[in-house]
């Protein structure tokens, strides 16, 4: 598996805890768990990855992923406060 369908698939990963997150209180237990439970399963991923398709780590792969990780889990927040927003007008 390339660099770029991990990332997707990190991204489609991360994007439904980027709703719980955004729902969450800020550093509550639920907003904690919201950004580190897909962190389990992308690690898992990694593994699986790894395993099956013998592709090493490499520096590009995890500017890759966590770019991903962060842009899934913010455009989830915003879209989360866009609807909240306009669901109270």
């Amino acid at each position: 598996m390339d660099n770029l369908t991990f990332a997707v698939i990190v991204f489609l990963l991360a994007f439904p805890f980027g709703f719980l997150r955004a729902k969450s209180k800020f550093k509550s237990r639920n907003w904690m768990l919201a950004i580190h439970i897909p962190v389990v399963f992308i690690i898992l991923l990694r593994i699986y990855n790894k395993l099956h398709f013998h592709t090493g780590f490499t520096w590009v792969s995890v500017i890759y992923n966590v770019t991903a990780f962060m842009l899934a889990q913010y455009l989830a927040g915003l879209i989360y406060k866009n609807f909240k927003k306009n669901e109270s007008n």
